[in-house]
């Protein structure tokens, strides 16, 4: 698996990357991940990459794997994207249809990296378009 690719230093959505030394590999569901990061404070949600480049949220507390994305490239551009929408394109004071007009201009550009992003209602990003439905 080619890992060349450079992760952001910064925490986003939650986010954040080990360093390349300190990934590691866990086994779940008879197959092998690459974790290469997790949710800032929850060591039991992380982000592994399959054999096959898929990334994965993965709840180790219950086993759940969730899509994220085809692969660590795209993932990494999708959080660049929402790290952008969320300083530059966020306002706190949107009204509900402006909520829903700004997830869904946000799906529309995640389809662009990801037409999968959105095959379920349990993947990723449609859990953080419905958040961002919400307001967060």
């Amino acid at each position: 698996m080619n890992m060349d690719i450079s992760l952001p230093d910064k925490t986003i959505l939650e986010v954040t990357f080990l360093k390349k030394n300190d990934f590691y590999t866990i086994s779940l569901q008879n197959q092998d991940y690459l974790i290469v990061g997790g949710d800032e404070g929850i060591h039991t949600n992380l982000i592994g990459i399959a054999k096959n480049g898929t990334v994965y949220y993965i709840t180790t507390d219950d086993g759940v794997l969730c899509y994220i994305s085809p692969n660590i490239e795209i993932f990494v551009k999708e959080l660049l994207l929402y790290d952008e929408y969320m300083n530059h394109k966020f306002s706190e004071n949107l009204d509900d249809s402006m909520l829903s007009d700004f997830a869904n201009q946000f799906r529309k550009e995640i389809l662009k990296f990801d037409n999968s992003a959105f095959d379920s209602g349990s993947t990723y990003w449609s859990e953080i378009c419905e958040e961002m439905e919400y307001g967060f």
